[in-house]
């Protein structure tokens, strides 16, 4: 069991974020508080990423083990306040958890049926499968689901999905994004899907990159990529190739932890990423700007203190439109 010490305070306080964020029933709003708890004491967030560091370093079933662990020590750490309400009923993390369970159970039982799972512009969240894999769902995502005792097959329809796989050599989970079949041999991966290209990174384990199959075409599929940890790959539909470099996981994965970060990346490039997130778009009024570096950390959650960032640290200017887009400028040019 996780120990309490003299920062017992913060680390109930990330124990109950992380827990919660987990869950997978976390709300905008919610998102929200997090990142303004994180951002009031350098503290918070140093505590809040030491768990999420420990949940990265576990494959799907020790991420399950951990959250039971978090929820045992929330109990143990409130038992005065809950004896005071004992017969009022269990704890809210631990019935969310206790729901995601049962849910699991019963959809592993029940025939076989495609499961629908999406999120709006901002929104995030997290799905226990049945076969107990984790998924992640970043910005506006949609996803297909096909999980039972015969077969494991996720459709990304559409965005970015981040997938913590259960080993199992005799049903090999496997991810469509157009054209690109994903076969995950027991690891840590995501796929983003875009409108000509999809990108799938590695964060531990292997991971089959192939072109995907008709339904009447036996064949065995080329494969054009095996990604070891720290690799990603851009498959390209028109070429169906796959060109494969390492990359930054603190970066391409910081969406999981409610950020953003970028380094030396142009301005036009991190208004493209940025505007996945927010529902008022961004757009750059002056095209010497497209090309500035942008290096720093941002929160996907506050629209608000994005621009503010954006305009502080580089010099630019934001003038809101009557439409609602978000105009930056130079502020010489201004």
């Amino acid at each position: 069991m996780m120990a309490m010490n003299g920062h017992q305070d913060k680390d109930t306080h990330s124990t109950r974020w992380v827990a919660r964020m987990l869950s997978g029933t976390m709300t905008v709003e919610e998102t929200a508080a997090y990142d303004r708890w994180r951002d009031e004491d350098e503290a918070n967030a140093s505590s809040a990423d030491s768990l999420w560091d420990m949940v990265d370093s576990l494959d799907a079933v020790g991420e399950q083990a951990l959250e039971e662990e978090m929820v045992r020590d929330l109990e143990a750490a409130t038992d005065a306040h809950k004896r005071r309400r004992r017969f009022m009923g269990i704890s809210a993390i631990a019935a969310g958890f206790a729901a995601v369970a049962v849910i699991g159970a019963t959809l592993w039982m029940q025939v076989p049926k495609p499961a629908q799972y999406e999120t709006q512009k901002g929104q995030r969240t997290t799905v226990y499968l049945a076969d107990g894999s984790v998924m992640q769902l970043n910005t506006d995502t949609k996803v297909s689901v096909m999980v039972n005792d015969s077969r494991r097959e996720i459709t990304l329809e559409r965005g970015e999905a981040f997938f913590s796989v259960k080993h199992d050599e005799k049903h090999p989970f496997l991810v469509y994004a157009g054209d690109t079949k994903v076969q995950d041999l027991g690891t840590k991966f995501s796929v983003r899907m875009g409108a000509s290209s999809n990108l799938i990174s590695v964060l531990s384990g292997l991971v089959s990159v192939s072109q995907r199959q008709e339904n009447n075409n036996n064949t065995r599929p080329q494969e054009l990529a095996l990604l070891r940890p720290g690799e990603q790959a851009v498959y390209t539909a028109a070429t169906h190739s796959a060109t494969v470099a390492t990359f930054d996981p603190d970066r391409a994965f910081a969406w999981r932890k409610g950020k953003a970060r970028y380094k030396q990346t142009p301005l036009a490039d991190v208004v493209e990423d940025l505007n996945r997130y927010f529902k008022a778009p961004l757009e750059i009024a002056d095209s010497d700007l497209r090309t500035l570096p942008v290096t720093g950390t941002f929160s996907v959650n506050d629209q608000g203190a994005v621009v503010d960032a954006l305009e502080s640290a580089f010099s630019l200017m934001a003038v809101r439109r009557s439409d609602g887009v978000i105009l930056l400028y130079a502020q010489q040019n201004r």
